[in-house]
């Protein structure tokens, strides 16, 4: 039996209608660690603070939250319109920097309502917790990480923004970015010494070599060293040894936005033989799996840090817990970037994508193809030019040595400023909101733009919006989600219900990835009568309500007859505090662990690592590292079997995704109003609770009119593709139909039912170990190969092993 809970849809027609029965296994809890900075926070552990008056404390004084890296007022960053606007635009949509960047999200990530909303009510459980709202610097690390970098995140509401600081993520903050373990990536001791191979350098075998790529590495050394002998300690001595290495041994990643910004004006950027039109450096790290780990692991260092409250900066001995471990060992909040340094693709040289991403479908500059860095998937090799192309001296760029540009770079197409996740709507209701757009909503636009006065932000800042990128972004993340996963190995039995099928995780990290603010993927199961009557259904959506039914919510449909819903068949992190009481919270501030993460691991997850970066499943506030089973992390695949209404004709198994849910969004909404009431009040005797001062205290004068203003877009546009779910794939079973996956003897032709016998048994589990390491072909046919990799080896022999004893 699988350790995860079983589902077991028993169907039982009474005259009442269909009553479902559920049994469930538990897998034995272990602690998350043993360490207290990932353990339960109690109030007690929080600072005195009163959230009625509270007294500001600068930022920078703050060792709550406190990181390591460039600090504020270390660097100063162009505006993005001086790349996007001039040589990296206006040339080729579908492949220069500009265009693409400004439809993704990291080009729009100061202008997503989602974000001010959540960062507004972020500030008010700060105050709530630490009697500060210094908790939304965190926020702004990463979604102004201009404006933060240049001194205008104090105060933490961001109403010291302004121009470019609203352009996100922009231009100058990635190629500005230095490897703060440059010294490891020089030696080849942190990515590896493949020269050529992994960093496509042609002819280069390391230090001394004399190859352009060598020598201009040896250059960018010297500049980066430089950069992290200024970096200090919040006591004031340096962060960084002689050795040009950070002085705690236990600090082994930059994640949770703990960037290092070059003061310097040089951009960084993957190739040694671009053309000298600006100062540049050549940089391995932007090709480095590390390089998107900078931001996209995410914890909260308040909570790692809350023994140091009141510390102040430069006693020259305190060293805080954010500075002493990486972010990933504190205080979950996402772990995309964790996720995929427990995968296969993490290891070295890569592994083999699987489906559209696979060697042959899906180019690399890696050997084999494979996939072995995020930018792999997120900034795709293409053919095209960096910068336009009557520039002279720019190069022609396509991976492939016959064709290419390059001399220095053979394996290297130029990568796509892609960027791109799986969210539509978003940028589709940003476009919207664009006079001309060719999805004008004058509703949209006029609750955005109502101003700086009442919203703080102000559309106009900055580049502004294109409509049309941010729809060709619409476009690529619908793909995105396409391919991402599939449906296989479909299975019904008529007479007693028996449903089985795996959802293959087509992606290098969870399925689904990134921060728990509502979004959600979740399994629908539809079975119909010989007469294409629909009998049952699991997962039911109800689109006029816009959220699943049977959640138990206020807002959630109950569920009607031949209904159910499964929890099990729900991705998603769902985030638990101890602060506030609830198993299950949307307070990102204030979570102290997870309730639930059933998400589906990616190929090769390593669970025996899991532990130590917080990234195990978690299921009703357990951890469950055997969720899945041996085979299921292996092979990167959810393999889910239950017991659902028998005698259907046809069953239709169908897989969607949501950015985000209402129930989120009604969280928001009534956080911001003052009618919520998750946050424990912090004077119970008075007749308000006084936790909820968002609609009275100054501080938030220029925010609270995002409650209205969030709840009054989601409810316009719940219909939009990323409110309402996104159909991600399908699988369809007609039982007139079809061979068992597992049902290879006497023959493989999984389409012909006279050409399998019935069951799964020995000689089945022989044809297929008998086809072992041999190559794809008449004798060893295609449908041997039960994991899809394209290879017959132990994995399908095992997979096969399970279903011994079909149907029984």
């Amino acid at each position: 039996m699988k350790p995860k809970p079983t589902r077991m849809l028993v169907v039982l027609i009474v005259a009442m209608g269909v009553v479902f029965l559920f049994a469930a296994v538990a897998a034995a809890w272990t602690p998350v660690s043993t360490t207290p900075l990932n353990g339960p926070v109690t109030q007690a552990d929080l600072p005195p603070r009163a959230a009625v008056s509270w007294t500001p404390t600068p930022v920078a004084d703050d060792a709550l939250v406190h990181m390591p890296g460039t600090q504020p007022f270390g660097a100063f960053l162009d505006d993005a319109v001086t790349c996007t606007e001039g040589c990296h635009g206006n040339y080729d949509q579908q492949i220069e920097p500009g265009f693409l960047w400004k439809g993704s999200m990291m080009g729009q990530s100061a202008r997503d309502f989602i974000f001010w909303s959540t960062m507004t009510v972020a500030g008010q459980d700060s105050i709530w917790a630490i009697g500060s709202p210094n908790a939304v610097d965190i926020c702004e690390r990463c979604h102004f990480p201009k404006g933060w970098v240049e001194g205008r995140s104090d105060p933490p509401n961001a109403s010291a923004m302004t121009g470019g600081d609203f352009d996100g993520v922009s231009c100058d903050v990635c190629h500005r970015m230095v490897d703060p373990f440059f010294e490891d990536t020089y030696a080849g001791t942190r990515d590896g010494d493949d020269w050529q191979g992994y960093w496509d350098e042609a002819g280069n075998t390391g230090p001394g070599s004399g190859t352009l790529s060598q020598n201009m590495a040896d250059g960018t050394r010297v500049v980066d060293a430089g950069v992290v002998q200024a970096l200090s300690y919040f006591n004031g001595n340096a962060f960084y040894g002689p050795d040009n290495r950070p002085e705690p041994a236990t600090y082994t990643e930059n994640g949770g936005g703990q960037y290092v910004l070059s003061p310097e004006m040089d951009k960084r950027a993957s190739f040694a033989d671009a053309p000298e039109y600006h100062p540049r450096l050549y940089s391995r790290y932007h090709k480095s799996k590390y390089f998107c780990g900078s931001c996209h692991d995410v914890s909260n260092p308040v909570l790692a840090n809350l023994a140091y409250a009141g510390t102040p900066p430069g006693d020259g001995t305190t060293v805080l817990p954010s500075e002493e471990l990486p972010a990933s060992a504190y205080f979950h909040v996402e772990r995309t970037f964790s996720e995929f340094m427990l995968s296969a693709y993490a290891q070295d040289g890569g592994a083999a994508g699987i489906g559209p991403f696979a060697p042959g479908s899906f180019p690399t500059s890696r050997p084999g193809d494979n996939i072995a860095t995020c930018q792999d998937c997120h900034m795709r090799d293409a053919a095209g030019y960096a910068a336009n192309p009557n520039i002279p001296g720019v190069v022609y760029r396509t991976g492939d040595p016959n064709t290419t540009g390059s001399t220095e770079h053979l394996a290297s197409g130029q990568p796509t400023h892609d960027l791109t996740g799986g969210n539509m709507w978003v940028p589709w209701v940003l476009a919207s909101a664009v006079a001309g757009s060719s999805n004008y909503d004058a509703t949209n636009d006029a609750l955005l733009n109502q101003g700086a006065g009442v919203l703080t932000l102000d559309l106009t800042q900055g580049l502004g919006l294109d409509a049309d990128a941010l729809l060709a972004a619409v476009d690529r993340a619908e793909q995105n989600l396409h391919d991402a996963a599939s449906i296989r190995e479909l299975e019904y039995s008529p007479d007693t219900g028996a449903l089985s099928f795996r959802i293959q995780n087509q992606t290098g990290h969870k399925l689904i990835s990134g921060y728990p603010e509502g979004r959600r993927m979740f399994v629908n199961v539809r079975l119909y009568d010989a007469g294409d009557n629909l009998i049952a259904e699991i997962n039911p959506y109800d689109a006029a309500a816009g959220t699943l039914k049977g959640l138990g919510t206020p807002s959630s449909p109950p569920l009607g007859a031949g209904e159910s819903h499964d929890d099990a068949l729900v991705y998603e992190a769902a985030m638990r505090s101890t602060l506030t009481g609830e198993d299950k919270t949307f307070h990102f501030a204030l979570a102290d662990g997870r309730y639930k993460d059933n998400r589906i691991p990616p190929l090769g997850f390593d669970i025996a690592n899991a532990a130590e970066r917080l990234a195990q499943p978690v299921w009703q506030g357990e951890n469950a590292p055997d969720y899945y089973s041996a085979a299921e992390y292996a092979g990167g695949y959810d393999h889910v079997s239950l017991l659902a209404a028998p005698g259907a004709s046809r069953v239709e198994v169908d897989l969607y995704y949501q950015t985000t849910s209402r129930e989120y969004m009604e969280f928001l909404r009534d956080e911001i109003a003052g009618t919520g009431d998750t946050l424990p009040d912090p004077n119970p005797g008075t007749p308000e609770n006084e936790a909820y001062i968002i609609q009275t205290d100054p501080f938030f004068d220029q925010l609270r009119a995002w409650g209205p203003t969030l709840w009054q877009l989601w409810e316009h546009n719940m219909n939009v593709p990323g409110a309402a779910p996104v159909l991600m794939t399908t699988a369809g079973f007609d039982v007139t139909g079809a061979c068992h996956y597992a049902d290879v003897e006497p023959n493989a032709d999984h389409g012909n039912p006279a050409a399998c016998d019935g069951d799964v048994d020995v000689a089945d589990i022989q044809r297929i170990a008998g086809c072992w390491n041999q190559p794809i072909g008449t004798a060893c046919p295609i449908a041997l190969d039960i994991d899809t990799s394209g290879d017959l080896t132990v994995l399908d022999i095992t997979l096969a092993a399970e279903e011994w004893g079909w149907p029984d």
